[in-house]
């Protein structure tokens, strides 16, 4: 069956909005600290400038990292303070392993938009919906499936266990974090997902969707030729 890219939705993962973001399947834009680390530009509010009119009304999010709740609060209002509209991104535990619950209470009592992220395990995801189940804002739960499928497990059991815990939600999205080949979009739909965060190497590859099999094969066999040509590769000396 084809893959039909309509039936989720795809955001883009990476420091390269302005390009990316001129894709009409990319629904909204997902940042985080590594990413910031390897860009040129590593001001929040001053990269924010630089994409927003590519980014118009679709969401994007930037992300806390500081474990002091005096700082984390301090993060959240100046994330906020850049656009209201900015989804504040926190993980669901600081790097000393404690729960961030009073920062995501925090920012929702707030009004911000959230994006609760780094989520691995079935107890973060039932924790997390004891945490924001009273609240309407709008919320984004990431699940890193990509990263749990690293670990040797098959990660669809998550985002099935999310969907099903938030169902009853209709201001929370699930997200997929993590696309490593085109194929993963078909599992993220497969399952209902809501949202798939795609990187720029996977949306370069978006085009060859449900290209013709047959023509792809001549298509990489002619590389082949022609690289050897190129390389003038002989087989006996």
């Amino acid at each position: 069956m084809p893959l039909d890219v309509s039936q989720i939705e795809i955001y883009y993962d990476g420091m390269n909005i302005n390009k990316y973001g001129l894709n009409p399947l990319v629904k909204g834009f997902t940042t985080n600290c590594s990413l910031f680390s390897k860009n040129s530009n590593t001001n929040y509010t001053s990269y924010f400038n630089d994409v927003k009119n590519t980014v118009g009304n679709r969401p994007i999010s930037f992300q806390i990292w500081e474990d002091t709740s005096e700082y984390a609060i301090r993060q959240i209002d100046e994330i906020y303070s850049i656009d209201s509209n900015i989804f504040i991104k926190i993980p669901i535990l600081n790097s000393e392993g404690l729960s961030n619950e009073e920062l995501i209470k925090y920012a929702l009592q707030k009004g911000c938009s959230v994006n609760i992220t780094c989520i691995f395990t079935f107890k973060q995801i039932s924790s997390i919906y004891e945490i924001v189940k009273n609240y309407t804002n709008p919320m984004i739960i990431s699940v890193f499936a990509a990263s749990i499928s690293d670990t040797g497990v098959e990660p669809t059991q998550y985002i099935l266990k999310a969907i099903d815990t938030f169902k009853t939600m209709k201001n929370a999205k699930i997200l997929w974090a993590g696309c490593r080949e085109v194929y993963t979009i078909n599992s993220a739909i497969s399952v209902n997902c809501h949202i798939i965060t795609v990187p720029d190497a996977i949306l370069d590859k978006l085009p060859l969707l449900n290209k013709d099999l047959t023509e792809y094969a001549i298509e990489r066999v002619t590389l082949f030729k022609q690289d050897a040509q190129k390389a003038q590769l002989t087989i006996i000396s």
